[in-house]
């Protein structure tokens, strides 16, 4: 063997060996779960329930924090994701609209591809969406709604969203489809789904669909008017509120999933011991318990990077066929 080639296998052999110690030393500084919405919305509000029992199952000395980098529908968050690196300390949280209604609905596609350009390693939790309608709305039901939103009124009538092509976006331009061509109110975007149940509860926009997991402040102090929920059964935390099923219209049958990630790459010796602390945080019987009254509901099937990805394929198949039935496109952003 060359002297060259000598070198270069010693080379190899010291990468891999400071590779293998940084896994055995896992975490020794703070890891940071990245979302892509402001503070308070249901995506924020996930990723910190779950890192409360998660530094127990990781070491003694780990330490978790939460950043919001707020943008298109979390879109931003997952391409500024795509270009840590894979070491575990950078991760990210993300819901359907980034993962899967981007990716497939978007007329120019996003700039990373879900499947190939993360490391998927755990399912947190899934959230209903509700639709919400301000305190005066004219209308004390669903079908009462509906029937104002076929009308020539809706013209004049705004809904809010989490953002432009965001899962409640879509959520409601999917409602709009069902009620037929009278229905013509506009989206007023936000910056996350506080800010969008805010802007109802304040009386800047007339409705929205948001999820329950942003809204169950507002319901809970009476500020905006759940009229019903996107769930398949109606949610333990608020039993007086049917589902769209219900009420006739059962293709709104939509729950947001919430996934934890990475960037490609992380070594599976990290991504298994960060799917073995999320696993066992969501089983804590306290943990439960905080996610069923914020309005979303711990993942309690099988939890495992593998089953991760699956959901994220499976997402992405649905809202193609979605788009492919209503003809919703996301445009610009």
């Amino acid at each position: 063997m060359r002297r060259r080639d000598l070198l270069l296998g010693a080379g190899a052999t010291i990468i891999s060996g400071r590779a293998s110690a940084a896994q055995d030393t896992f975490p020794d500084r703070p890891i940071t779960i990245t979302n892509g919405y402001g503070p308070g919305g249901s995506t924020d509000i996930a990723a910190r329930l779950m890192i409360e029992q998660m530094p127990p199952n990781l070491g003694g000395n780990a330490r978790l924090v939460v950043e919001n980098r707020a943008g298109a529908s979390g879109t931003l968050a997952s391409a500024w994701m795509t270009r840590q690196p894979p070491d575990g300390y950078s991760l990210l949280i993300s819901e359907s609209s980034s993962f899967a209604i981007w990716p497939s609905m978007h007329e120019s596609g996003t700039p990373y591809r879900p499947l190939q350009d993360f490391t998927w390693i755990a399912a947190i939790c899934t959230a209903p969406m509700v639709l919400l309608v301000k305190p005066d709305f004219p209308a004390r039901n669903a079908s009462e709604a509906f029937e104002v939103l076929r009308s020539d009124r809706s013209a004049q009538l705004d809904y809010s969203s989490s953002g432009a092509g965001s899962i409640p976006h879509i959520a409601a331009e999917m409602l709009k489809y069902a009620l037929g061509k009278g229905a013509l109110s506009r989206n007023i975007p936000y910056r996350g789904g506080a800010a969008a149940v805010l802007s109802i509860a304040k009386g800047e926009t007339a409705w929205g669909v948001a999820s329950l997991g942003s809204a169950a402040g507002q319901m809970q102090g009476d500020l905006v008017r759940p009229l019903a929920v996107t769930g398949a059964t109606r949610f333990p935390a608020f039993p007086d509120v049917p589902t769209f099923a219900e009420v006739g219209l059962r293709d709104m049958e939509i729950d947001i999933f919430y996934l934890l990630s990475g960037p490609a790459g992380l070594p599976p010796e990290i991504y298994a011991r960060l799917n073995r602390a999320s696993v066992a945080a969501l089983t804590h019987p306290q943990t439960r318990e905080r996610f069923l009254g914020a309005g979303m509901q711990a993942w309690n099937a099988e939890n495992t990077p593998e089953s991760a990805r699956r959901i994220v394929e499976a997402e992405l198949a649905r809202f193609r066929s979605i788009g492919e039935r209503t003809g919703i496109k996301i445009t610009g952003g």
